[in-house]
């Protein structure tokens, strides 16, 4: 999150071609687009909004950004979707955007915004996929999260932290491979669950 003034000093057309690019998406952003802009012009530093539950537990939520893949390039259920994942921060295997739920926004609002930041695509937010306790490795602190699927419909070439983070589009297994926080792994298999319809018997 910290490359996001470096970011808006560096681009300071950014938020007008930000506007226009997305008054242009043929689709229904799930939040208003005065209020998506907003989240790229006004940098979020420092954790003085950043919301706790009850147990002191820190209030993470996140996407799981996918897409549809060609039908004649699936050879199996589990195949006709992609994940998107970014690279994480101390350069230790990949992961899908998340950050901390701030007191001003709704969860959903948290986890586009994050999305938007960290990796840079834009699309529509479906149910949560679930919640999870997990203990931070870097901080030796622990985090509720909550992550979404995102159906991604818009990939931006410019983005807060683009600088500083690689994002690709992997399969289901690649990102079971290279995502190293179990939790996440085990949100993307509640995605899968959603989507790979159990076979039926023929009558």
């Amino acid at each position: 999150m910290g490359g996001i003034s470096e970011f808006l000093t560096i681009f300071s057309p950014f938020t007008n071609l930000f506007e226009s690019i997305l008054e242009k998406i043929p689709i229904k952003l799930p939040i208003p687009l005065e209020k998506m802009v907003s989240y790229v012009s006004y940098p979020r530093t420092g954790r003085h909004l950043q919301r706790y539950d009850n147990r002191g537990f820190r209030l993470v939520v996140g996407c799981i950004p996918y897409r549809y893949k060609k039908l004649e390039e699936a050879s199996s259920n589990e195949e006709e979707i992609e994940v998107l994942v970014i690279s994480a921060q101390n350069g230790k295997g990949m992961l899908f955007p998340k950050g901390g739920w701030e007191n001003d926004e709704s969860m959903e609002d948290a986890a586009i915004r994050e999305t938007l930041e960290e990796a840079g695509v834009l699309g529509i937010i479906e149910c949560k996929l679930g919640k999870w306790s997990y203990k931070s490795k870097r901080q030796s602190i622990f985090h509720e999260g909550h992550m979404f699927p995102l159906l991604v419909k818009k990939e931006l070439d410019l983005w807060p932290e683009k600088n500083i983070r690689e994002r690709k589009w992997v399969t289901i297994s690649k990102a079971r491979e290279e995502c190293p926080h179990l939790w996440m792994k085990e949100a993307l298999e509640e995605l899968v669950r959603r989507h790979v319809q159990p076979a039926t018997d023929e009558k």
